[in-house]
């Protein structure tokens, strides 16, 4: 197994909706809608104050995070607001989550962020425990979310 951290293109589309699906059947607040899915990815890896890392093994995409810049009035500096982490089940416990992380931590400090923010699911346990691990701490905000 020789893993790779990349940069997310264009043709790596079809294997992160893959990813997405996995993803989404696990969080309940959403549902996998894979042309909808499909076309966010795309404007994600096109424009410039966002994009995606992707995790391969040789040709297989196994893992995915994407990232949005938001300007943060707490801190009067950009931020990087982190979506859609996932590491294929059958990799995941392999450090292969820890690799994306970094390097999008370090891709987010490049770019100027100052800080990283997420949401997660409440009852994701692994995923909860993964972030604290990485070093993410909890706040005490909450999330609203309106549909428009």
């Amino acid at each position: 197994m020789s893993i790779s951290i990349q940069h997310a293109q264009r043709q790596n589309i079809a294997q992160m909706t893959e990813l997405l699906r996995i993803l989404f059947s696990i969080e309940a607040d959403f549902e996998f809608a894979p042309e909808k899915h499909r076309s966010a990815l795309q404007k994600i890896i096109e424009q410039p104050d966002c994009g995606a890392l992707v995790a391969l093994d040789g040709d297989e995409l196994i893992g995915m995070c994407t990232a949005q810049w938001v300007y943060s009035t707490a801190t009067g500096q950009k931020s990087a607001w982190i979506e859609d982490v996932i590491v294929h089940p059958e990799y995941q416990g392999k450090g292969i989550g820890t690799q994306l992380m970094n390097a999008l931590k370090e891709w987010c400090r490049e770019n100027g962020c100052n800080r990283m923010q997420l949401v997660y699911d409440l009852e994701n346990r692994p995923a909860i425990d993964f972030y604290r691990n990485q070093g993410f701490t909890n706040t005490r905000l909450g999330v609203f979310s309106k549909a428009i």
